[in-house]
């Protein structure tokens, strides 16, 4: 595993006082983040259901009694949410098998509590030697056990944590780490306004692949905004990722069309200011049709640059949603074109067990009021 460089220490330790600012929670240790390069426990930075994915893959901004958002933003913990339980499942291209289940329950504490375990299961895959010569097969996934706090304060606000402990195992090689998700949150339901600011996985390996190799995990500072109207049945997301460093383009060698022997050096090197910024921003509309259907449809730029293939044509970029609310079901679907013709398949269930109690145990609003 490659060794990646860590953010300097003046820049990490202001992060982690604007952390400790928005949520007033408690002070971030042992934060870590990394600018380029790649990362470990990757799985850690896909999205945890099938709305979430609909809405761009990442989403800060949800907020009712969808249990499978405490990954996303635990500050949306809720006492809608008590007794709600999820499970999700994806499968990507190269029959990789991702999937999360969690469970949300409200205790006689202030507060709400949600738990859950969070997977990706590469397969068999072939072990070959310098040569490629196939010696055998091994087995590779990954485990994400985590549980999450959620707190109201005021009519508006709410502030959230989650705790993972992370398990990963390729072939011979295995690690461990833990990690920590901190959110602040404001849904203004009058005015049908929701904002928020989530620094995820703070932490890192605390045994590595190989003794004295230390990785960073993948680190991600996030805000998000989302907006209605009255009598209007769609609200409108935007998520705005990766705000810890500016320059997440991707490098494209095909970019550069001069010739290597008449280089023109009196010429400024592109900035890119556009791109740079669209590729921070994930745009997304939800429909809510009398809080039974939902429909998703979103537009991810930066995934878009990067799958986006000139030989053929494609959008990666667009992922879709739908949602059927019925008594204590849900059910959610997205669909997110991937290059090469393939996709991205992702489900999720989600059951109001309380529901299946009597009547004055049901919280009174125990529907997706996603508007």
């Amino acid at each position: 595993m490659p060794r990646i460089p860590l953010i300097s220490i003046k820049i990490e330790k202001r992060l982690k006082r604007f952390l400790f600012f928005i949520t007033a929670l408690m002070a971030c240790g042992f934060a870590s983040a990394q600018i380029g390069g790649t990362t470990t426990y990757g799985f850690l930075a896909l999205s945890p259901s099938a709305r979430v994915t609909a809405l761009g893959g990442t989403n800060v901004t949800l907020y009712d009694a969808d249990p499978t958002v405490q990954l996303a933003n635990p500050a949306a913990l809720n006492p809608q949410m008590d007794r709600h339980v999820a499970f999700s499942s994806a499968i990507y291209p190269g029959n990789v098998n991702f999937g999360n289940a969690s469970y949300v329950q409200n205790f006689k504490i202030p507060g709400t509590f949600g738990f859950g375990i969070q997977y990706i299961a590469y397969g068999t895959i072939d072990q070959t030697d310098e040569a490629a010569n196939i010696t055998g097969k091994f087995n590779a996934g990954e485990m994400n056990a985590y549980a999450g706090y959620g707190y109201q304060f005021g009519k508006i606000f709410s502030a959230g944590a989650n705790l993972k402990f992370i398990y990963s195992q390729l072939g011979t090689w295995n690690s461990e780490g833990m990690a920590l998700d901190l959110a602040a949150m404001v849904n203004d339901t009058a005015h049908n306004i929701t904002a928020s600011i989530v620094a995820k996985n703070l932490g890192g390996q605390f045994k590595p692949y190989t003794k004295g190799v230390n990785e960073p995990i993948p680190f991600d500072l996030q805000a998000g905004l989302s907006f209605g109207f009255k009598h209007v049945p769609f609200k409108f997301h935007f998520t705005f990722h990766d705000l810890y460093r500016w320059n997440i383009r991707y490098n494209n060698p095909a970019d550069n069309t001069q010739s290597q022997l008449f280089v023109d050096s009196s010429q400024k090197p592109k900035t890119y200011i556009v791109d740079n910024l669209f590729s921070h921003i994930i745009i997304g509309v939800e429909f809510n049709i009398k809080k039974v259907v939902r429909l998703e449809v979103a537009y991810n730029n930066e995934r878009q640059q990067e799958m986006a293939l000139t030989t053929k044509r494609s959008i990666p970029g667009i992922s879709f949603g739908l949602g059927i609310h019925i008594r204590q079901f849900d059910f959610s679907y997205a669909f997110q074109p991937m290059p090469q013709g393939t996709t991205l398949n992702y489900f999720t269930l989600a059951v109001n067990t309380a529901g299946f109690v009597k009547r004055k145990t049901v919280p009174k609003d125990g529907a997706y009021n996603a508007l």
